[in-house]
């Protein structure tokens, strides 16, 4: 987005793509959260690999309690004593002596739940031009989001659901992380209207054919699981239509 908005001209007065307004709009980060538990028994939390080893997704109305929007549990990551999933970051409130009594108890103990929670599109979420500039001259970007009432809800629900989990799987404690934010995603969002969204269904810009954007801005949505494999398989798809559609590029 902060390229197309910086790229004006008298064909693209508000910026190349943006004569719907949408460039940058939409913007949405997955609303994570982390659950714990210390069990009596040891879990051997330090194997595996640093992801989820067994994955759970609830989708629209699977839950009839809870609030509207799918999310997707990970369980049993691979923690390490200090890494950035690290079973330092279950505790940042202990220091010192208190927290290398917990890592020697954590490092045989501990088990942990990640949560995924899908933001809703709002379009007031956006990427904008700063009136600050980079060295070379150039708006930076200004980053604007808050998480709406519906995802807040929704990942309350979920650490809930995450602790009493652990309490079902025989926890003797569990406590759970804040909020954070990760997977952005939106912006340059895909769509078959011009005046919805900024690219058609192949990631190329309504305006500007030949330019054809890739990654997670395209998605109007999330759907509040791990976005990778979609990325890939989109950015392949759109690069065979490039090939497809114009094959000197091949030759």
């Amino acid at each position: 987005p902060r390229i197309l908005l910086s790229s004006r001209g008298p064909r693209w007065p508000a910026g190349a793509g943006n004569r719907s307004g949408m460039v940058g709009r939409g913007l949405m980060l997955d609303a994570s959260g982390a659950v714990f538990g210390m069990f009596a028994e040891p879990t051997e939390v330090h194997m595996g690999v640093s992801a989820g080893q067994l994955m759970h997704r609830a989708v629209y109305g699977e839950r009839r309690d809870a609030p509207f929007g799918g999310y997707q549990w990970q369980a049993g990551w691979a923690m390490k004593p200090n890494d950035v999933f690290g079973m330092a970051m279950a505790r940042p409130d202990l220091f010192g002596q208190a927290l290398h009594d917990f890592i020697r108890r954590a490092s045989r103990h501990l088990a942990n739940m990640v949560v995924m929670v899908e933001q809703l599109a709002d379009p007031d979420n956006r990427i904008e031009l700063s009136s600050r500039t980079d060295r070379f001259g150039m708006p930076l970007a200004r980053v604007v989001h808050r998480f709406g009432d519906e995802t807040q809800a929704l990942w309350r629900y979920c650490i809930d659901e995450g602790q009493r989990i652990m309490r079902a799987a025989g926890a003797e404690e569990s406590w759970s992380g804040r909020m954070n934010g990760g997977h952005p995603a939106g912006g340059t969002i895909i769509g078959s209207d011009p005046a919805r969204s900024v690219a058609d269904p192949f990631g190329r810009l309504h305006e500007v054919p030949n330019v054809v954007v890739a990654g997670s801005g395209l998605h109007p949505a999330t759907g509040g699981a791990s976005p990778t494999f979609t990325l890939l398989a989109m950015a392949e798809r759109s690069a065979a239509h490039v090939l497809d559609r114009w094959p000197e590029i091949s030759a």
